[in-house]
């Protein structure tokens, strides 16, 4: 399914992953739900952003990450390579919140390595280091 969704551009697919996550993104209350975000250019191949689409009508999004360009598909690298992967997230500079002492739940869709998640976590702890971070995924 994720194949579809993710490599196919299948956007309907969202319906089913969404109600895969409602029940238990539901029981985990956060301050801010904080989607991976996807390079520039995957959103210009698949034309949506796949996180957004997954949890955009679940909770409300922050969208305060940025993946820079040219970092390439963590689905096309293998674990060395995943697990040496330099940092791709910095945090938007207009971000309105303050994000320390509150609760973050970073959402990702599939967890391989736990490289990308690592990365996302600590491009906002350089800003805001006192955030309690979590994070949420479909699958792993």
């Amino acid at each position: 399914m994720m194949v579809n969704f993710k490599r196919y551009g299948d956007y309907l697919l969202y319906q089913v992953l969404q109600e895969l996550c409602y029940r238990e993104l539901s029981k985990i209350k956060a301050d801010f739900y904080v989607p991976v975000p996807t390079s520039p250019e995957h959103l210009a191949q698949r034309q949506f952003d796949t996180i957004s689409a997954i949890y955009g009508d679940l909770v409300p999004l922050s969208n305060i990450l940025l993946k820079g360009p040219g970092y390439g598909a963590q689905g096309e690298k293998t674990r060395a390579d995943r697990l040496s992967s330099q940092q791709s997230f910095t945090v938007a500079k207009k971000t309105a919140s303050n994000l320390n002492k509150h609760k973050v739940l970073l959402l990702d869709d599939i967890y391989t390595t736990g490289r990308t998640l690592y990365h996302a976590r600590d491009a906002l702890l350089s800003v805001f280091p006192q955030a309690q971070i979590t994070s949420f995924t479909i699958c792993r």
